[in-house]
């Protein structure tokens, strides 16, 4: 009798390590998603159009996709510390492959105006095992208020 209790206190203990793990992986997800926008946004402060075109899978084969990059790296150049005012999530707590539009409102310091961006993202593979993220294409500026399109 007590030699089952053990194991059915052991295969609990099993139970829920794998159910953190799985919560964990899930949770982080949208860390890797968020991380890698904002190494985006860092890119095109420095005014390094090269390396946004390099983040972001495909764009530097789509005309629109590069100016708007190379625009974005030459307007939006700055020296103050990035800062994130709001991240809204257009694949937000995904299981599996999801696609969709991120907006970041960002603070670009001094006087000028929070900028507002959309970023194209894709969650490819499951998420639980390690699905990657990949960014497709950035805006230009749109307004504080605009929603990103569909």
């Amino acid at each position: 009798m007590i030699r089952r209790r053990i194991w059915v206190i052991a295969l609990l203990i099993l139970l829920f390590l794998a159910a953190s793990f799985f919560a964990a992986r899930w949770l982080t997800a949208e860390n890797r998603e968020r991380s890698a926008v904002v190494e985006l946004l860092q890119l095109q402060k420095q005014g390094d159009a090269a390396g946004m075109l390099a983040q972001l899978e495909g764009c530097a084969q789509k005309p629109q996709c590069r100016a708007d990059v190379e625009s974005n790296a030459r307007r939006l150049r700055g020296s103050s510390p990035l800062m994130i005012v709001r991240y809204d999530s257009g694949t937000s707590y995904a299981f599996g492959d999801a696609s969709g539009n991120s907006r970041i409102a960002w603070d670009r310091g001094g006087a000028t105006p929070v900028v507002v961006q959309c970023v194209s993202v894709e969650r490819r593979g499951i998420v639980f095992f390690g699905g990657s993220i990949v960014l497709h294409s950035i805006s230009r500026p749109i307004g504080g208020e605009s929603a990103c399109p569909s």
